[in-house]
């Protein structure tokens, strides 16, 4: 299952209450992949969906459909604010899945990554894996 960072709950609750949704809760989705695997979306959604997972932290609420609860096992959601912006990320404290890994030096068309790149830990799953 995800988890929510203090950060990212304190962050989600302020969000909320700027957009005069407070009861709302954030939903992350996994949509089209690319070489470096799943990407996620995230987007205010004011109840959660027939078979998500409701994950709640101090308040702060988010909703996980069945498909992308499994891409997400382990995960966490946290916000950082740092010198070249602030977002949420989702980070795998434990390691990326085996399923989630990037195309980056393999044999193949890697469709656009650079293999070994140093743009971001390639297959990591703790920022990118190097695409362009």
């Amino acid at each position: 299952m995800i988890t929510i960072s203090d950060a990212a709950a304190e962050k989600i609750t302020e969000i909320l209450i700027a957009e005069g949704m407070p009861q709302a809760g954030l939903r992350v989705y996994a949509s089209a992949g690319s070489c470096c695997g799943p990407q996620y979306e995230i987007s205010i959604d004011d109840k959660s969906g027939d078979g998500d997972t409701v994950v709640e932290k101090n308040g702060s609420k988010l909703y996980v459909d069945a498909a992308t609860a499994t891409k997400l096992d382990g995960a966490e959601l946290s916000f950082i604010s740092d010198e070249r912006g602030e977002g949420f990320v989702i980070g795998f404290p434990n390691g990326a899945p085996a399923s989630g890994g990037c195309g980056c030096g393999s044999g193949e068309s890697s469709g656009g990554c650079s293999p070994k790149s140093d743009t971001g830990g390639c297959g990591t799953g703790s920022g990118g894996c190097g695409c362009s």
